[in-house]
């Protein structure tokens, strides 16, 4: 059987499925359809493409869920438009610590600012259970000292505004497809042969840089809507 013929199969079969549930291996549908492994693959990325399954690295393939709009000019915080949009949020926390100014954005900062260091905060986010984001925060330490004393799970923007009297006055974001890196591809799932799309923020206080952040997602879980108007 071509690929096609093995895509329109499964896709009705994925009408018995329910979103984010696992679906049966490559190797258990070459045996049911009597064709090759690489024909249920390419059936299986036929169906990624049209955004109806992803893949979770060394686990499998699931059911897709509904995607999360993503609004780039948005000032909410990921619990919030999550919640909106009727997604359970959830945020672990992978790490935090002081590190040097050798990170990728370091130079957007004042040289007098790099020498003290900066905070590294990194926390994957999940949407109904399902890792869809890893997000990395960098804030100076002379702008901020003890940040990690205080909560940033939930928050890193309000940590900033309720102790520290800074108000974020606007963001410059650069977005982008690229290949995941392997720490990145192993926390979201992220296969080798799928793209991740990396936004990075660069968020300011009046004229002063105070936080620069970088956001990972699995291309699949996300689509990008940008209101304008006249």
């Amino acid at each position: 059987m071509k690929y096609m013929e093995i895509r329109n199969l499964i896709g009705q079969e994925l009408k018995k499925y329910t979103a984010n549930q696992l679906i049966p291996s490559e190797r258990y549908l070459a045996l049911k359809y009597n064709c090759s492994r690489e024909t249920v693959r390419k059936a299986y990325e036929q169906l990624r493409a049209e955004d109806k399954i992803y893949k979770v690295q060394n686990i499998g393939w699931f059911v897709s869920n509904k995607k999360i709009q993503y609004y780039p000019a948005s000032i909410e915080n990921f619990n919030s438009y999550l919640k909106a949009q009727g997604f359970a949020a959830k945020t672990e926390l992978i790490s935090a610590k002081q590190t040097d100014a050798s990170f990728t954005g370091a130079d957007l900062f004042d040289s007098k600012v790099r020498e003290l260091g900066f905070f590294e905060i990194i926390r994957l986010r999940y949407a109904d259970n399902v890792p869809v984001l890893l997000e990395y925060n960098y804030l100076p330490a002379s702008i901020f000292p003890n940040f990690l004393n205080f909560d940033v799970i939930p928050s890193v923007e309000e940590v900033v505004k309720n102790n520290y009297n800074l108000q974020y006055s606007s963001s410059q974001l650069k977005i982008k497809n690229t290949a995941a890196e392997e720490f990145d591809g192993k926390q979201l799932g992220i296969p080798s042969s799928q793209t991740a799309i990396r936004i990075e923020r660069i968020s300011k206080s009046d004229d002063q840089v105070i936080e620069f952040d970088v956001e990972i997602w699995p291309e699949d879980k996300i689509e990008m809507i940008l209101d304008i108007k006249a």
